[in-house]
């Protein structure tokens, strides 16, 4: 993790993304780790799996690709630019109006994008990962009581 909680864009990226997918405080990897750790767990195996390579060889993609910017209008990733932002909002709101869409159905919508430029914007700086691993067992010595 590269998360600096100094870091103004750390912070306002790390909110996009609580308050965008509607999880509560997001902690440090290394604050998993302890609480598994403290739990009693022996850990097997931890690592953030989005530094795997993607298969650059053969096409990967890393995990953040379809929350990226595009001008491609023809993509989902069109609505992250700034004018794809303004005319998904504007046609929600004119279905809003006209009773195609439910009224909220912007807002929502205005949520998850927060969150997607959130999750892209923190994949870009590597201070935050959806694939972090860890693999625990209860250590085979312990006595059962």
């Amino acid at each position: 993790d590269n998360y600096d909680p100094n870091n103004a864009d750390h912070r306002k990226m790390k909110k996009q993304i609580e308050e965008g997918d509607g999880l509560p405080d997001i902690c440090h990897t290394s604050v998993c780790l302890d609480a598994m750790k403290e739990a009693g767990f022996e850990i097997l195996e931890e690592r953030d799996m989005a530094e795997d390579d993607y298969g650059a060889s053969r096409g990967g993609k890393p995990w953040m690709l379809p929350l990226l910017p595009s001008w491609n209008p023809f993509t989902q990733r069109f609505q992250f630019n700034w004018l794809g932002y303004a005319l998904t909002n504007a046609s929600l709101k004119l279905l809003e109006f006209v009773r195609l869409a439910p009224r909220g159905t912007c807002k929502t919508q205005v949520m998850l994008q927060t969150g997607g430029f959130g999750l892209a914007g923190g994949g870009k700086e590597k201070i935050f990962t959806p694939m972090y691993l860890m693999v625990g067992r209860v250590p085979l010595d312990k006595k059962t009581k």
